[in-house]
């Protein structure tokens, strides 16, 4: 549990924090944080709907704000190679690559 701390004099400086899980761990997080009313965030100019894939990783990841306004991310490593040449993707996208 990461701990952000300010103080009267110094106001708390907003971060990016990631948080690795299981792949299939993360098919689930996009429902889970609707469920409690976090709102999602798409990222590399795709939509929230489900995980996308960073193709120079290769990761997926889901991404949101906490109510302090720092970013906040769920990611899981992928298996497989590699492939920097492909833009962001769905994860849907890169399994139907394999």
């Amino acid at each position: 549990m990461p701990g952000i701390w300010e103080t009267k004099d110094i106001p708390i400086k907003r971060s990016h924090i990631a948080f690795s899980v299981s792949p299939d761990k993360l098919r689930g997080m996009i429902p889970f944080l609707t469920e409690k009313g976090i709102g999602v965030r798409g990222s590399f100019g795709l939509s929230p709907k489900e995980p996308i894939v960073h193709t120079w990783m290769p990761a997926a990841s889901v991404n949101f704000y906490d109510p302090d306004g720092h970013s906040l991310e769920y990611i899981a490593v992928l298996e497989g190679e590699a492939r920097p040449y492909l833009n962001p993707m769905y994860l849907s996208e890169w399994e139907g690559i394999k």
